[in-house]
């Protein structure tokens, strides 16, 4: 046997046994790869559906407004009591209602020409926004008093003259109590940026 043999021999058996390794090593990596488990969609929906129900219990739970009384200076100089209360419809007629609050308070509302009315769509069974049959969401509409009934939940805001309050607005329905808007957009107009559109004056 020649010297050159042995050689021969060593280098072959060498390069069988770097193949065998990078095999096995190739062999690993794709194991590794295949065995990640990948995040399931119902795990994801899971997660989705927990954040919103965390979100709504977060929004439960935060203090609501139910009724008070405040002073405001009106643009002329002069000052009036404004009251804002949240509530049920005690009582109705033609010339006034009566709300009461869940802590029992109860206010009588002389009601007139100048109350304006809305009234909010109820919402659909999955809490969403009320849409009409043309896909589009529904929108607060004009009302009168007649509209309200006892029962109905409210939210109301008025100006205070001595013992008697006269209303200013009414909105019934789903948006009734979220603010001092009234569900509109359109609060008293009294404090910093409410009820005031930019570059218009308040008129009180």
């Amino acid at each position: 046997m020649s010297v050159r043999e042995p050689l021969r021999i060593r280098k072959a058996l060498l390069a069988g046994a770097v193949a065998l390794a990078l095999t096995g090593t190739g062999v690993a990596i794709a194991w590794s790869a295949t065995d990640v488990p990948s995040p399931s969609p119902s795990n994801s929906a899971s997660g989705k559906a927990n954040g919103q129900d965390k979100a709504k219990a977060a929004k439960a739970q935060r203090p609501q407004h139910l009724h008070g009384e405040s002073v405001v200076k009106k643009s002329d100089g002069t000052f009036e009591t404004v009251v804002n209360q949240r509530g049920t419809v005690d009582a109705v007629s033609e010339s006034s209602v009566t709300v009461k609050s869940e802590d029992g308070f109860t206010q009588t509302y002389a009601v007139n020409a100048e109350t304006r009315i809305v009234k909010v769509p109820a919402p659909a069974a999955d809490g969403s926004p009320a849409k009409g049959d043309d896909g589009k969401r529904l929108k607060p509409s004009e009302a009168t008093i007649k509209d309200i009934a006892a029962g109905n939940t409210v939210s109301i805001s008025g100006v205070k003259n001595g013992s008697d309050v006269t209303a200013r607005r009414l909105v019934e329905g789903a948006m009734a109590g979220h603010g001092n808007g009234l569900g509109l957009g359109k609060g008293p107009g009294h404090g910093r940026g409410h009820g005031q559109a930019p570059g218009k004056p308040n008129n009180g």
